[in-house]
């Protein structure tokens, strides 16, 4: 037991942080977005690479907080229904539905590794700093890779499965015993 629950700590600790360093991660993408504002509009100079900038930030936001939202349970339920039932009977809930949120989380997982596979594979031909980049590159003047963009995608969606793990094993703890896991 005591292995099983050092998992579920480390799974919860790696969300919280990685939420975390979500915060640092949107704050630069609205630096770089109001950056961006500022030189299209004020000095008539838009940059070629503040907007493709802003949508990784964005994509990479958007991948990596998912854990961290499903740490504090903060997707969306019906909460008509759901609120409205005692703790055992919600964790009864929480189990038939985990039927549905793992099967996504395994399909979102394998297309998402496919994605990002044949994006590094991809022969780019690209160069920074006079290095071969191999992978996908971006169509832009300004050429970054797409494919550790795209890596987040599936480190995302490990971070999620972990999480629905973990809450799968408080939600059996509970239906079983009535309590909740301590």
């Amino acid at each position: 037991m005591d292995g099983l629950k050092k998992f579920m700590m480390i799974v919860n600790k790696t969300n919280i942080f990685v939420g975390k360093m979500m915060v640092w991660v949107t704050l630069l993408a609205v630096f770089v977005i109001t950056f961006e504002v500022v030189m299209r509009y004020v000095f008539n100079r838009p940059t070629n690479w503040g907007h493709e900038s802003m949508i990784f930030l964005f994509a990479i936001f958007y991948c990596a907080a998912a854990g961290y939202a499903h740490y504090y349970r903060a997707h969306v339920r019906v909460d008509v229904f759901y609120s409205t039932r005692s703790p055992r009977t919600r964790a009864y809930l929480d189990l038939f539905t985990s039927i549905f949120f793992f099967l996504f989380t395994i399909v979102f997982i394998y297309t998402s590794w496919n994605f990002y596979w044949s994006s590094q594979t991809m022969p780019g031909g690209g160069k920074i700093f006079g290095i071969t980049i191999p992978g996908e590159l971006s169509f832009t003047d300004w050429q970054p890779p797409y494919y550790p963009v795209k890596f987040m995608m599936v480190l995302g969606g490990v971070l999620l499965f972990l999480q629905g793990v973990v809450w799968l094993i408080r939600d059996i703890h509970m239906a079983v015993t009535g309590r909740e896991m301590k």
